[in-house]
């Protein structure tokens, strides 16, 4: 190639899947860094991520400034459980079903690699003392069965936590890459939200 030699035309579909790739990048690290900023405080202790059968299992047990009280504060002020990240898009109680026990629906942006859905989930979450537990309602959401329990205790003025979540996507995810992918972004937004969780709720509490 000469210095007069003109480059070839790039294809504008290539160029576009190119600059969407970056943009999706770039977005997806800032929001996997940007919660962590000024959250010191929560302290990850294990984190597994497990397949039983068709089903997702996350353990994880973690330490927070705040209290137990505090944490369930935020948890259970369902109508703002979508600050918590940014993939929460929406968060509402749809009503009391029971002692201790509301309905709640919440809409999210699933994303594995560069592939992204809204997903449905209508939970009765249960409160217990200070424990939580929120067990899927079948057919109104996009996950076939779930339980996600959440277990504080006091702990040198904050709280100690020991956490499971046991889930069914009823969509399908690809075996090969999806999910790996699916595991490791549900970890990640477990985590950036336990975080942001005990910060408000430290927060609530100055």
């Amino acid at each position: 190639m000469t210095g007069n030699s003109v480059p070839a035309p790039v294809c504008p579909a290539i160029a576009a899947r190119a600059t969407a790739f970056a943009a999706a990048f770039a977005t997806a690290l800032a929001i996997a860094l940007l919660p962590f900023a000024g959250a010191a405080a929560f302290e990850l202790d294990t984190a597994e991520m497990q397949r039983d059968g068709p089903a997702f299992v996350l353990e994880i047990e973690a330490r927070f400034e705040a209290s137990p009280e505090a944490l369930l504060a935020v948890l259970t002020d369902y109508a703002r459980v979508h600050e918590l990240h940014p993939q929460l898009l929406e968060s509402r109680s749809l009503g009391p079903v029971g002692p201790q026990t509301e309905e709640v629906y919440t809409r999210l942006e699933g994303c594995v690699l560069l592939f992204c859905r809204t997903l449905h989930r209508v939970e009765q979450i249960r409160r217990r003392d200070d424990t939580l537990v929120a067990t899927d309602v079948p057919g109104r959401g996009s996950f076939s069965e779930g339980r996600t329990e959440w277990h504080f205790t006091p702990h040198e003025g904050g709280a100690h936590l020991r956490y499971r979540t046991r889930f069914v996507p009823a969509f399908s995810v690809s075996p090969l890459f999806g999910e790996t992918a699916l595991a490791r972004s549900v970890e990640r937004m477990t985590l950036e939200t336990m975080a942001e969780v005990d910060r408000r709720a430290v927060r609530r509490h100055e």
